[in-house]
Formats: C-alpha cells, sequence, structure tokens
C-alpha cells in the first residue's frame, strides 16, 4: 500500500500534485491543515492505560493531575495494580532526606515504598515536596548510606478481592461533578460486592476529581486519546554518542568528513550533527551526514565556518531536528493529503479546488467519525454520561 512516510515526503507529494516550487508556502498549508484535525479520534492516538505512565496517582484531595498529552478521555479505571517509578537521587548517610536529580515519570506520594543504594530498610515516603527536579523527599527512615544514583518509588500492592468492587469512572461535566459531589457521602459503600460500580468523573481546574471519592495513593487507570505532535515542529537535540574520532578530512570547503561513533543506529541520512571540540573539530560550519558507512562509522559533508580536523570528540549529538511523522500521518494520511490541497487551493483564491478538497476532507472525517460513534473505535457509546446509570439519583431523597 501506498505511503506517505515522512512530513517531507508530503511536501514532495503536493509538489508533483500541484506543480508549485514553494516549499515555505505549502509548510504554511500543513501547518493550517492540521488546526483543523487537531480533535481527530483514532486507533493509532489510543494510549495504553495499563502502562504505568498512564497510571493517575490520587493526592490527598482524591485528585490526579490531567495528563499533558491528553485530548479527550475515554474510560477510567480502578483496578488496584501496583505502579513503579524511579528517578536519580541523591542524599547523606544518617538523615532521612533524599533530592531528586532527574524527574521520575510518575508523581511521587507519600507511602510509596523507596529501594535503592544507601537506602534504609524498610523505607516508604513520608512527605514529598514535588516530582521536579530538586524536590526535596523525606522518608520515614534515616539512609543507611550515601545516596547517590537511581532509586525506585513503588505504590504499595493493593490486596483487592477478586470479588470487586472494581469502579469504571464515566465523564460527565464540570457542574455535575461539583453539584453531584456534596451528596457524595450519600454514596453506597459495598465491601466485596461482585459488580462492576458506574462512577464518574470530570474535570475541575488543572486536576480530575472523581464519585465515588478516592483515597489518597488510590491508582486510577486512564484510557485516552493522546494529542499528536504537529510535522515540523522542533525536537530536542538527541545525544548519539559520549565520544567520537573524526579520522579524515578532505576538500578545501565543503569539506567531506568521516567520523566513528559507538553506534550509528540511531543516525540517517540528512541529519545534522554537531559535537563538543577535544582534539579534533567537526569545525564551525554545518555537517549534515552524507551517507552511514557501518554500524560505527558515517560520512558529513560540513558546509561553511571553519574547517574541521582530526581527532577525537564528546557529545556527538543530532541537532536541528523536526518532528517527521506522527500517528495521524501514519494511520490518516487521506486527512493531510485533503486539508492541505484545500488550504493550498483557498491561498490560491481557487474556490472551486477548495471547495471539491474540503468535500474529500469531509468525507474522510466522517468515516472516522462513522467507526467512533459505533462504538468500534472509541471503546462504547459516545455519550457524556453513562448509559447504564441515570444523571439523576433518585435514591437521595432526603427527608
Amino acid at each position: 500500500m501506498f505511503q506517505i512516510p515522512t512530513a517531507d515526503s508530503l511536501i514532495s507529494f503536493i509538489q508533483d500534485f500541484t506543480g508549485s516550487t514553494n516549499v515555505s508556502e505549502i509548510k504554511e498549508c500543513i501547518f493550517m491543515a492540521e488546526l483543523s484535525m487537531r480533535n481527530i479520534e483514532l486507533p493509532a492516538l489510543r494510549c495504553n492505560p495499563y502502562d504505568a505512565a498512564n497510571i493517575g496517582v490520587a493526592d490527598v484531595n482524591g485528585r490526579i493531575p490531567i495528563p499533558g498529552d491528553m485530548n479527550k478521555p475515554i474510560l477510567f479505571f480502578k483496578q488496584g495494580a501496583q505502579y513503579v517509578t524511579q528517578a536519580v537521587c541523591t542524599g547523606t548517610s544518617g538523615t532521612n532526606k533524599i533530592t531528586l536529580q532527574s524527574q521520575p515519570p510518575q508523581s511521587l506520594q507519600p507511602g510509596m515504598s523507596v529501594t535503592g543504594t544507601g537506602i534504609g530498610p524498610a523505607c516508604t515516603i513520608n512527605s514529598v515536596a514535588g516530582s521536579s527536579i530538586g524536590s526535596v523527599i523525606t522518608l520515614n527512615v534515616n539512609n543507611s548510606g550515601t545516596v547517590n544514583g537511581t532509586i525506585t518509588f513503588a505504590t504499595q500492592p493493593t490486596n483487592s478481592s477478586q470479588t470487586g468492587p472494581w469502579i469504571v469512572y464515566d465523564r460527565i461535566g464540570d457542574r455535575d461533578i461539583i453539584t453531584q459531589g456534596l451528596v457524595a457521602q450519600l454514596y453506597l459503600q459495598p465491601v466485596n460486592v461482585p459488580a462492576v460500580i458506574r462512577g464518574k468523573f470530570s474535570e475541575v481546574g488543572q486536576e480530575y476529581q472523581f464519585l465515588p471519592y478516592v483515597a489518597q495513593g488510590d491508582l486510577i487507570n486512564m484510557y485516552y486519546y493522546k494529542a499528536w505532535p504537529l510535522l515540523f515542529a522542533p525536537i530536542d537535540d538527541t545525544l548519539v554518542s559520549v565520544t567520537g574520532n573524526v579520522t579524515t578530512v578532505t576538500g578545501t570547503g565543503p569539506w567531506t568528513m568521516t567520523v566513528t561513533i559507538t553506534d550509528t543506529s540511531q543516525l540517517a541520512v540528512g541529519d545534522q550533527m554537531i559535537a563538543i571540540n577535544g582534539t579534533g573539530s567537526f569545525g564551525t560550519g554545518t555537517a549534515i551526514i552524507s551517507s552511514i558507512t557501518n554500524a560505527t562509522t558515517f560520512v558529513c559533508t560540513v558546509t561553511g565556518g571553519s574547517t574541521p580536523t582530526t581527532g577525537t570528540v564528546t557529545g556527538v549529538t543530532i541537532t536541528n531536528q523536526t518532528v517527521q511523522s506522527n500517528a495521524v500521518l501514519q494511520t490518516w494520511p487521506e486527512g493531510y493529503v485533503y486539508s492541505t490541497l484545500r488550504e493550498y487551493y483557498i491561498k490560491r483564491h481557487n474556490m472551486d479546488d477548495a471547495s471539491m478538497y474540503q468535500q474529500k476532507y469531509q468525507d474522510a472525517w466522517n468515516i472516522v467519525e462513522d467507526q467512533n460513534n459505533l462504538g468500534k473505535w472509541s471503546g462504547g457509546h459516545t455519550r457524556l454520561t453513562s448509559v447504564w446509570q441515570p444523571r439523576q439519583y433518585r435514591q437521595y431523597n432526603i427527608k
């Protein structure tokens, strides 16, 4: 099947289709097209609710932060499974405090077990000032030695009954979650009831709130559609090798430079490379990979600046990167093609062609929405409240 694998390939496709030679103009049209696709709900955009990265931990108020990559929630549930997260920490022997030197993938909470070099026996978190770099964690026991390395934090395993109850949370509005929270104390509290309870959740501020209430440290599995990165958005530099060696330099500008590193598997032709000078250097120009010779050697063309020099370098890094693919381009390329052509012809004031591609785009969108409305892709109905449980609860008859 024909594919458009990268953003650059998409530009080439649009150029061939329209005859345009203006790359900047096409990039602008792609950006405008993406703005109309931000809320698409595709199977490839669904997260794994059983992955530890998608398990929220309730704070002292029974709330969890809204994930930064969430586009639209599908369903939340409370399974009670343990999750484990790690971070680099430092601490002094004989004290009951450690400091985060890296940010853990999951937030830390009181009661989590703590293990690692220098950590005392049967250690748990007493209090936590935060989960960002520099945050101080107070432990229930003193450190048995110097702490300087990766420390493991784990929630306490839940000894849940095999007969439940298990709670599945449906999304309702923020007004409903607040008003119905006023009568939350009237909810039944069943024990070992072999049933699934339909709970509720909603967004309040930048956090999720739940009914029935959840306790501090409770784990909520979050199943949602993820936001996706826009094509040509900048990406952080990628370190590919701690050390390297410039073995040969030829030419008088541009120069051809051969470099050996520990592993070239992350590299691709066209990547721009930088490195920290040692006895050798990449020069001060722009170094672009022209070929990858083998598993440890690549060749760059260096344009502009000063001449590269042979010798050792450190911190060999891919720089000036942009997003070249995402889940939408991989699984729904027709959305990109039709909406980009629509924006292109709108910009060219050709409304007949713009209308034609808008209709094609809308037809492609409707096919996706039809699958969601049938419950094939979104995991069930698309109502904002449960079909098993009415929004108005008649059992709350206060006399």
